[in-house]
């Protein structure tokens, strides 16, 4: 008696209960309390219905964050018993975002992006020129037909900077790096970097040399784990593969920043190999498509 004289409690009991039938109490989930009792109830009422989980024989709520599943763990297992489509790129969750999972696709969007060149652009020809005079071979050079410029995100390029700030003698060199080409770079009108885990040219200018092909992360050389990139151009292509319908070879041209009094105790005379411990010291600047 006296908690009701003093207004104790809840004085609303009715507050609880469901706003159509006003019989049952509000559905409560993760903390959130619902307007209603039931689907039902929700169904005869003025808001949103809300769906329910896709996975079959799951009654909880669908989340948009997770293509209508109730959580992450029933999205993956939707993939897997085929309700729905995997994501494109990781194949584990499902499509909410176009071919993407949410969380491939805020990846996509903080990856490197690129343009191709005019071929009579100046810095088309500064790149072309470059590539061309840096092939120590005997082999003849070869033809570039193709360059695209990489743009790098902010947080990529503000490492980059800080890491060369950490060294008063820091350098910055332009070197080469290759590696397998699975996809048809470079072949169509409209190269975009593909989403092959075993594509070690567009793995390693999306992530900006933090991951290669398969997902390893780092190069095993005899100066250690690394880095390993080429200032004669001809020595990177050695490590260029590309796929049995392409005709073109593709290397990535890198800025590399390096301690000026070590560069010579870490460059061989013959390979002109270039080695560097971290991402933040190389990032990719351009991709060379061309013809041997």
């Amino acid at each position: 008696m006296l908690r009701k004289k003093l207004g104790w409690g809840n004085s609303s009991p009715q507050a609880d209960l469901c706003e159509i039938c006003g019989a049952r109490p509000k559905f409560v989930e993760n903390g959130v309390k619902h307007q209603y009792c039931s689907r039902t109830c929700a169904r005869n009422g003025q808001g949103p219905v809300p769906d329910s989980c896709k996975l079959r024989g799951c009654r909880a709520t669908g989340k948009s964050a997770f293509a209508s599943f109730c959580s992450e763990a029933h999205a993956k297992e939707g993939v897997l018993q085929g309700v729905v489509q995997a994501c494109e790129s990781c194949e584990i969750l499902p499509r909410t975002v176009g071919a993407l999972c949410i969380a491939c696709d805020r990846r996509a969007h903080s990856q490197g992006s690129i343009r191709e060149l005019r071929p009579n652009g100046r810095t088309f020809r500064n790149y072309k020129d470059h590539f061309v005079s840096q092939w120590k071979s005997p082999e003849p050079a070869p033809t570039v037909e193709k360059i695209f410029e990489v743009d790098v995100p902010h947080d990529v390029r503000t490492k980059h900077n800080a890491y060369r700030a950490t060294s008063s003698s820091a350098v910055e060199i332009h070197t080469y790096h290759s590696s397998q080409c699975i996809c048809n770079f470079g072949v169509d009108a409209s190269s975009v970097l593909c989403s092959y885990k075993s594509c070690g040219i567009c793995c390693i200018v999306k992530s900006s040399f933090n991951s290669f092909a398969f997902g390893v992360p780092f190069n095993t050389g005899r100066f250690g784990d690394g880095i390993y990139s080429y200032r004669n151009s001809a020595r990177a292509d050695y490590f260029a593969t590309s796929c049995t319908s392409s005709p073109y070879r593709v290397s990535i041209g890198c800025s590399t920043i390096v301690d000026s009094g070590t560069v010579g105790s870490n460059t061989s005379a013959e390979s002109d190999s270039v080695f560097v411990p971290t991402a933040a010291a190389i990032i990719p600047v351009c991709i060379l498509v061309y013809r041997k």
